[in-house]
């Protein structure tokens, strides 16, 4: 007889709780219309408790890292979230190796301590589930171990080995975590290249997007705060961050090009906080808005830009903010980096900010609506029902 996937197990790197639009959280969802899924939160860590004891979300947080609340809650049909009964170890910062590894290793006993326990409370039984470890490089090193899935899945969405928490030991734990895995799935072909120097079965399966409010067919209303700014409007929609984004080359242009206003929707960090931008008179920083809000504001600008920096974080990254700006028929520029040549040619890309200008020029010039009729149809190909369907192919059949 043949012992088919009756259950998804999905290794998280962001709480469900935090509402928002994750890549784990997105195909929990997706997998859940043809599978039983329970959703697993990261553990919560020493420095996390101490920072956050002052709110009340904070100790409620504790109690179910303690036991001393239910911790396995579920939230839909045939799906449910755990957070598990432990406290792990903030141990990044170690110089020593071995030191981190010891530590790293009981972090994960913990961990699938209380993750079988509730295997077991729901009744999911050995080798009738798969595990997609979402980018838990350091757990990831010991699902094997400690649990017995029918596969286990690892999935990249980031260079997150380059980022400043997981750089110190990540480079050289997560190539451990891709061998051990069974099959590798990442959103880009940079990703899925880099995976495959240490496992052959690494796949790209693209990004998916959730562009249902991103209609450019719909005529939105006009926010009143970019209402009194003139035209021509370049604008960027998302975090702003020095670690991602040019935020000299976005000077450069603003001061080349004084007669073009540059708008800037959503939250600053410090380095955005502090730049010259901010004395720029054509440069407008309208802050935070809700997800809703986006798409209003993205049809009343004239281009859409994405001025990544390129480095070992975003050279690799799948910005979702691209198909948001095509799903909306927005003529798009965007730094070249090898992820973004999947998007040609449909976005101008371009490196400099000689480039940048003329990339800008040409997007400001009206397209025939076959062009962008084309650039919203591509966007809106890319669905996690796509990439869900990419994992399941890869799904075994054991023959017991």
């Amino acid at each position: 007889m043949s012992l088919k996937v009756d259950t998804y197990i999905v290794i998280a790197q962001q709480q469900w709780a935090l509402d928002l639009g994750s890549n784990a959280r997105n195909m929990a969802i997706e997998l859940n219309n043809t599978h039983r899924v329970l959703y697993v939160n990261p553990s919560l860590d020493v420095n996390t408790l101490f920072k956050n004891l002052i709110k009340l979300k904070g100790w409620e947080r504790l109690w179910v890292s303690l036991g001393l609340s239910a911790n396995t809650k579920e939230i839909g049909p045939n799906i449910w979230v755990h957070t598990p009964a432990a406290v792990s170890l903030s141990i990044n910062w170690l110089k020593w190796p071995g030191l981190f590894n010891r530590l790293n290793r009981l972090n994960a006993f913990l961990f699938f301590c209380s993750l079988n326990k509730a295997l077991t409370s729901l009744n999911i039984k050995d080798r009738s589930y798969i595990v997609l470890n979402d980018s838990q490089m350091f757990t990831g090193r010991y699902v094997k171990k400690y649990l017995q899935p029918l596969q286990n899945f690892y999935y990249i969405r980031d260079n997150l080995v380059h980022h400043p928490y997981f750089k110190k030991h990540g480079v050289r734990i997560e190539p451990e975590t891709i061998q051990q895995a069974d099959v590798i799935f990442a959103n880009s072909a940079y990703l899925a290249d880099y995976a495959r120097q240490f496992n052959k079965h690494s796949y790209d399966i693209g990004q998916g997007c959730e562009l249902e409010m991103y209609d450019a067919c719909k005529q939105y209303e006009e926010p009143a705060d970019l209402a009194g700014i003139p035209h021509p409007r370049i604008g960027y929609a998302g975090f702003l961050t020095g670690e991602r984004l040019d935020i000299k080359l976005l000077e450069q242009l603003a001061d080349l090009k004084p007669g073009w206003q540059w708008v800037f929707i959503g939250p600053e960090e410090i380095m955005f906080q502090q730049s010259r931008l901010h004395q720029i008179e054509n440069v407008h920083f309208l802050g935070a808005k809700k997800g809703s809000q986006i798409p209003a504001y993205m049809q009343h600008v004239d281009v859409c830009i994405n001025p990544q920096l390129v480095n070992e974080l975003t050279v690799g990254n799948y910005p979702r903010k691209i198909d948001e700006y095509l799903a909306m028929g927005k003529p798009t520029v965007a730094t070249h980096t090898p992820a973004m040549q999947m998007f040609l040619p449909h976005v101008l890309l371009a490196v400099g900010t000689d480039e940048y200008l003329k990339a800008i020029e040409n997007a400001l010039m009206s397209k025939p609506a076959s062009v962008i009729n084309a650039a919203i149809e591509f966007s809106k190909s890319h669905t996690w029902q796509s990439c869900i369907k990419k994992i399941k192919e890869k799904e075994k059949i054991i023959e017991c």
